[in-house]
């Protein structure tokens, strides 16, 4: 008698995209858009370190699809490079930036 196997996808998504964040529009003194975490805060700040203003982060590397103020996006980030930071004016809070390594819409 034969046997019958069966295989299991794993949805493996957040280990992909291990984060959440809200696209809170753009930040006019950075000129890139600026996110709030809303999971895996601690995580990310052990990467990038905290930011001053309620886990809002300025975003290098966001996606220009996901440029959409008020959705939520799952995405995974590191810590910009040197070269990668950009300039701020100094008109607002000196937010942390993230670099976006890959996003999508939730």
């Amino acid at each position: 008698m034969g046997s019958i196997n069966f295989s299991c996808h794993k949805d493996n998504s957040t280990t992909d995209f291990p984060y959440e964040a809200k696209v809170m529009g753009l930040n006019v003194d950075c000129g890139l858009y600026q996110i709030k975490i809303t999971q895996g805060l601690d995580k990310v700040k052990s990467i990038a370190g905290s930011s001053p203003c309620d886990s809002i982060y300025i975003a290098k590397n966001l996606p220009a699809e996901l440029m959409i103020n008020g959705i939520t996006i799952r995405l995974d980030v590191r810590k910009p490079e040197n070269n990668e930071l950009g300039i701020c004016m100094d008109m607002g809070p000196g937010y942390t930036w993230l670099f976006v390594i890959k996003a999508e819409l939730k």
